[in-house]
């Protein structure tokens, strides 16, 4: 994937990723800041790139990403780029040195959830408990675990995927109702990878308030729950069902939010290393 990535050049990177992009309502070029997708001329993820076509990080990259697939059901190339922005090294690391995942890691409750993750308990009985504190940037306490370098891969794929099935799905059900399930068979495969990574980034936030302007409410507490919230409510004013898609096509309502912002370009990204690898493995099988 990595020499692939290379070889179509920039040219060639930058074309697939316009592509990918306009699916997402992303602008031409991407955003700025935390979330941008373009580093100068050529893609952000050409060092990932770079990275995975040296064959020996390529071997602890996917060592790593076997490991979490054993264990974790999700989508491992989002699991990859959100490690890769979280903490590149966690993608090659390997021993059991600790790795705190607050201040290293990004994984700010990784100690208070760790039973809700669904991994077997002779990984996470080997985790420790961080120093619990509060975030700078959120405000909120903190409870980081110390754990393995090896499993950070891991811990990233498991966190996103206990965001989707427990804070996702629940809010789903709280936002939209008898509609919840109907909304979640009916949602696009690129919606529900947007969500995904929404919901890794902000499991949380408040229902929409109707009677307040929508550009007061957009900031660190605009969860994905007040963006379901928000689609819900529109879908309910305009007599429709609701749909997950919105997320998708949605170019004004969330425009300025930043978790919007850096959930579709994760999911961008995820899709980008698909198209790799959906090349790689027509390659190998001629």
């Amino acid at each position: 994937m990595g020499v692939l990535g290379l070889d179509v050049g920039r040219a060639g990177r930058v074309a697939l990723m316009d592509q990918i992009g306009a699916t997402l309502a992303i602008p031409h070029g991407g955003w700025h800041g935390q979330a941008r997708l373009f580093d100068g001329a050529d893609l952000r993820l050409r060092w990932l790139l770079g990275r995975l076509a040296n064959p020996r990080q390529a071997k602890l990259v996917a060592g790593n990403l076997a490991r979490a697939g054993r264990y974790v059901h999700v989508n491992l190339m989002l699991a990859m780029v959100s490690a890769a922005r979280e903490s590149d090294r966690s993608l090659t690391a390997t021993g059991a040195d600790r790795v705190e995942t607050f201040n290293q890691g990004g994984l700010d409750y990784l100690w208070k959830q760790k039973n809700e993750l669904g991994l077997p308990r002779t990984i996470t009985q080997t985790w420790q408990k961080g120093l619990i504190g509060v975030s700078p940037e959120s405000h909120h306490t903190v409870y980081p675990a110390k754990i393995p370098a090896h499993d950070q891969l891991l811990a990233y794929a498991a966190q996103m995927a206990a965001s989707f099935r427990l804070n996702f799905e629940a809010n789903v059900r709280k936002e939209l109702g008898d509609e919840a399930q109907s909304a979640l068979a009916s949602a696009s495969r690129t919606a529900l990878l947007v969500w995904q990574a929404y919901a890794f980034l902000a499991p949380g936030g408040g229902p929409y308030d109707p009677k307040k302007a929508l550009r007061e409410q957009l900031g660190m507490s605009f969860g994905h729950r007040s963006a379901l919230s928000l689609y819900a409510q529109i879908a309910r004013q305009q007599n429709r069902k609701p749909t997950l898609d919105d997320i998708v096509t949605d170019r004004t309502l969330l425009v300025h939010l930043e978790w919007c912002h850096s959930a579709k370009t994760r999911a961008a990204e995820a899709l980008f290393m698909e198209r790799l690898l959906k090349r790689v493995r027509e390659r190998l099988s001629h």
